[in-house]
């Protein structure tokens, strides 16, 4: 008797889009997964939203992001801060389900690609603890820490 084997395949990113005001929910809701991906308790997770999260309708105004899509999901996405000096990398983050299937770094160079473009010598950012791996694996540089 002869099976078909039917394969879980991972779905392929398909496109990058900018992200505008009109992803804010959606963005606001992966930031949310992603940091409780590591287990912080909801008030932590409240405050982080609180402080993080994106609550001002100006904040596209000077940012620059992209989301990375594929036909039937959301991937993850990026956002970085243009105004600052050196421009500050301020949300990178993936869809939980997605997380440790190779994602991460396929939005990383995408990442890293648009910075390119705008002739940046540099970026910063600030990592979660948990994520610290995984930024060092993409050959960035650990500065400093902060609480």
């Amino acid at each position: 008797m002869e099976k078909e084997a039917q394969l879980n395949q991972s779905p392929q990113i398909q496109r990058f889009r900018k992200a505008t005001l009109e992803d804010r929910s959606l963005l606001n809701h992966l930031m949310r997964q992603g940091k409780g991906y590591w287990g912080y308790p909801e008030e932590g997770l409240d405050g982080f939203m609180a402080t993080f999260g994106i609550s001002n309708d100006s904040y596209f105004e000077h940012s620059l992001g992209f989301i990375a899509e594929s036909d039937k999901d959301i991937i993850g996405y990026y956002l970085f801060k243009t105004k600052e000096s050196p421009p500050l990398l301020d949300h990178f983050f993936l869809d939980t389900r997605f997380i440790g299937q190779g994602y991460g770094r396929k939005l990383w160079d995408h990442c890293i690609e648009q910075a390119k473009r705008r002739e940046w010598k540099e970026f910063i950012f600030w990592s979660d603890p948990h994520s610290l791996g995984f930024y060092e694996h993409m050959s960035a540089v650990k500065i400093e820490e902060r609480q």
